[in-house]
């Protein structure tokens, strides 16, 4: 299903462009909290994403000329954030990318009943502590939709090393699933 465009997102755009600061101020009110949650689900850490994501309203600023109506604003900036987290990631070597053999065995996941019995805040609490490898490859593929070859790509590791890292971030979420059920007796 294609994304509808919003014109107001194009002129939006070419305003802050053109540094006009209302329109600046507008884009900022629309998308900062879009973007530090986006930063904290990468990071896990409130610090460091508020100062990611004023890096990143700095960079979209900086790059808004760039960006084309093939879908909406808010995933544009939401792109440009995630890549300049990325970045960030992977200069600062908390990332462990090292090459990972391909999993054998399959973990079953836990079913649809057993995740709606644990409150959404506690599945992102559960996110959030995945170490950050797993953490960043479960963000890109299960909430933002790339594919393992976009995230190889990104990361500059193997597809099949991001498909490996995956598998262990979706078995370690059933676990604390399961745990999560077994202790609160659900």
């Amino acid at each position: 299903m294609a994304e509808i465009i919003n014109i107001e997102d194009i002129e939006l755009a070419k305003l802050c462009a053109r540094g006009d600061e209302n329109a600046r101020h507008e884009l900022y009110t629309r998308y900062a909290a879009y973007l530090f949650a986006l930063c904290i689900r990468y990071v896990g850490d409130r610090e460091l994403a508020r100062d990611l994501m004023h890096d990143a309203m700095i960079k979209i600023f900086d790059t808004v000329g760039k960006y084309k109506p093939t879908g909406s604003l808010k995933s544009w900036c939401g792109r440009v954030t995630v890549n300049m987290v990325i970045d960030h990631l992977r200069k600062s070597k908390r990332m462990d990318l090292q090459p990972i053999e391909p999993m054998q065995e399959k973990i079953p996941e836990p079913a649809n009943e057993e995740v709606a019995k644990v409150p959404k805040q506690e599945l992102m609490r559960m996110v959030g502590e995945l170490p950050e490898t797993k953490r960043v490859i479960f963000n890109l593929f299960c909430v933002e939709g790339y594919s393992h070859k976009d995230i190889a790509e990104m990361l500059n590791i193997k597809e099949k090393t991001s498909s490996s890292l995956l598998f262990k971030a979706r078995a370690q979420l059933a676990e604390n699933v399961r745990d999560y059920i077994r202790r609160n007796g659900l």
